[in-house]
């Protein structure tokens, strides 16, 4: 047998032999420790509570997948891999600054400083000639979900825009007629962000948000005014009527779910400022740097994706949770989701062969506060075992009775995480159920883009040891072609 058999044949054995020692309730396998931990700037990773040691992390570096690793990354940051998002951080490897690419990343920068800037000195006005009060972003998918996550989770500590903002997806309108009774035609701004602009769904809404402006008095000639539109398809866009200026065309190879780096990031950008939204990207890119530099075994995504490997491949655990102990993550999960589940759950493999194997894990989960007095029973004395990733954020609490709420909520993850580790057996606890811990210093514009890019680069390396590509969603593709077909008369009249 070849090295790589071999070892992928003892793994296999090794992960046979705990699911026996789970199947016999032998409990106490999991010692949790303070050197199974990865720390990188404001953010550590403690995954002392999983099924998995540093011997077997090293078989894995045995392994052709993770021997060739570091070409894919360098691949990654080059723009070889088919991906350009790690581009729009101008990280470490990046093509050249003269290539089209970059003049291109370079025009659509200064687009959206210019457009932010007018935006918010209400320079730029709609057809009443007033400053517009209120931004409303349309989308779905990867053009809305991590705009909708990073905006929850910054709005409150550094939102230094004048504007209210609101992101609506839903193509009944439901939401966006209940937001839109509070603003005033005159001064709202619509955003539209859709990649293909080819989405019969967000054109429901665009008819929608179009009629409402008609209705209050905005003559058809004046109703671009109030849009702007961000599309890899700038086509389409001129050919519907969206002002030149108003376009902000995003490269083809950008993948929706990965494109907040580039104009797709407006919402921050307005939101927060150009000062806030270079951190964001900053942070990102130190974690690409980390991501490129670190050892295979002090690298933080890497270890994190060898472990969600093994839970799913070796120990064949269907599912992940994740759950979170910070208001300002309350769309982590489904921001989560659709990253890895869009990016991973596929079972034909680059080459054109079907998987012999798991690939992506079902994510789900919320709040962890909720989580303990709803479903967490299951996780502790249910039938089945689920990995679970615990966030928390460490930030100073005015301190309550002599107990901050950050303390509490750190002794009480860390208290949820041993029962869920060494169990009760004389109780009924079976233990070994296996958690990791993901702390962030903080909820800033630099450690939310740290996150997101280790989060993004997790899923790459998984995506390499299952020989899947990770960038794009032919089930989503093919979905939209049978709906397009079945509705092509509604298509024709939106």
């Amino acid at each position: 047998m070849k090295t790589n058999e071999l070892v992928l044949a003892d793994m296999a054995e090794k992960a046979s032999e705990i699911i026996k020692k789970l199947k016999r309730y032998e409990v106490n396998t999991l010692i949790p420790n303070n050197e199974q931990r990865i720390e990188f700037d404001g953010i550590s990773f403690d995954y002392s509570r999983q099924l998995i040691d540093k011997e077997l992390l090293t078989s894995f570096t045995k392994l052709d997948q993770i021997k060739n690793l570091k070409k894919r990354v360098r691949n990654l940051f080059s723009g070889k891999e088919k991906a350009l998002h790690t581009l729009f951080r101008r990280g470490v490897g990046t093509i050249n600054e003269n290539t089209d690419i970059s003049k291109q990343i370079e025009k659509q920068s200064l687009m959206v400083q210019e457009l932010c800037e007018k935006l918010e000195k209400g320079e730029k006005t709609g057809w009443k000639n007033d400053r517009f009060e209120n931004v409303i972003f349309l989308g779905l998918g990867g053009s809305m979900i991590p705009q909708k996550f990073v905006h929850k989770a910054l709005k409150n500590k550094y939102q230094t825009s004048r504007l209210k903002f609101g992101f609506f997806s839903n193509p009944d309108g439901l939401d966006l007629y209940e937001h839109l009774m509070s603003c005033k035609a005159g001064t709202t701004f619509f955003v539209i962000q859709s990649k293909s602009l080819e989405t019969p769904e967000l054109f429901f809404l665009f008819d929608y948000a179009k009629k409402w402006l008609h209705d209050h008095g905005c003559g058809k000639g004046d109703v671009f005014s109030h849009f702007s539109v961000v599309t890899s398809n700038s086509q389409i866009a001129k050919a519907k009527g969206f002002i030149s200026d108003h376009i902000f065309e995003i490269p083809k190879k950008l993948g929706g779910r990965f494109s907040i780096w580039s104009a797709m990031g407006l919402s921050l950008a307005l939101m927060a400022g150009k000062e806030n939204f270079d951190s964001f990207r900053l942070g990102a890119r130190n974690m690409d740097k980390h991501f490129h530099d670190a050892k295979i075994l002090e690298n933080m995504p890497i270890i994190m994706a060898l472990i969600s490997i093994w839970n799913k491949t070796f120990l064949s655990f269907p599912t992940q949770l994740v759950v979170n102990y910070s208001a300002l993550l309350d769309n982590l999960v489904p921001y989560l989701q659709q990253l890895e589940m869009e990016s991973l759950g596929k079972s034909i493999n680059k080459d054109g062969i079907r998987v012999s194997h798991p690939t992506s894990s079902i994510i789900w989960g919320g709040s962890g506060f909720d989580a303990q007095h709803a479903y967490f029973q299951l996780l502790h004395q249910g039938t089945d075992i689920v990995p679970t990733t615990f966030f928390e954020v460490l930030e100073d609490e005015p301190e309550t009775n002599n107990l901050s709420v950050s303390s509490y909520t750190k002794e009480n993850i860390r208290a949820q995480a041993d029962a869920l580790a060494v169990g009760s057996p004389l109780n009924g606890f079976d233990g070994n159920r296996p958690s990791s811990i993901i702390s962030i210093q903080g909820v800033s514009p630099y450690n939310l883009g740290a996150l997101m890019a280790l989060m993004e680069h997790k899923v790459f390396v998984q995506s390499i040891f299952w020989n899947l590509n990770c960038f794009d969603q032919p089930g989503v593709e093919l979905g939209k072609q049978l709906l397009s077909s079945k509705t092509s008369n509604v298509s024709e009249e939106i």
